[in-house]
């Protein structure tokens, strides 16, 4: 059961930059962060400061996935009760997520905030091939 719902920036054209960053990264990937944000939806609060920390200096917070020899860091924001919205998908570099995606976010947040057609369900892409607990699922 879902105690949390996650919903991605989009463009009030429908684009929905966050799924468009996802399927920009490689396939096993994108299913270990869908995977990761299906488990977390079904967690209390708080999640564990592993998987999420304030992004400093911002009212931003970051999710922390490790992928294949890459750092994921996509940025979002509590929005209300038991919601989160993943504002934009970023890379961690030499301990540093480039500034112009940090800009992005706040944008983004920014628009939200004065629009909130700029949300929707997050995109979960291939979430027929996923069990409920976020595994693949063996056909």
């Amino acid at each position: 059961m879902a105690l949390w719902t996650f919903l991605d920036y989009v463009e009030i054209s429908g684009r929905n930059p966050i799924r468009d960053w996802l399927n920009g990264i490689l396939e096993e990937d994108q299913a270990k962060i869908d995977a990761r944000l299906l488990l977390m939806m079904a967690m209390p609060p708080p999640w564990p400061e592993k998987w999420i920390s304030k992004y400093r200096g911002t009212e931003l917070f970051e999710f922390r996935i490790t992928g294949k020899k890459v750092q994921y860091r996509p940025l979002g924001i509590y929005f209300g009760k038991m919601t989160y919205i993943i504002l934009a998908g970023t890379i961690e570099r030499g301990d540093k997520i480039p500034k112009r995606d940090v800009e992005t976010a706040v944008q983004r947040l920014s628009n939200l905030r004065k629009d909130q057609r700029h949300a929707t369900v997050h995109d979960f892409g291939a979430e027929d091939d996923l069990e409920e607990d976020g595994t693949e699922k063996l056909s």
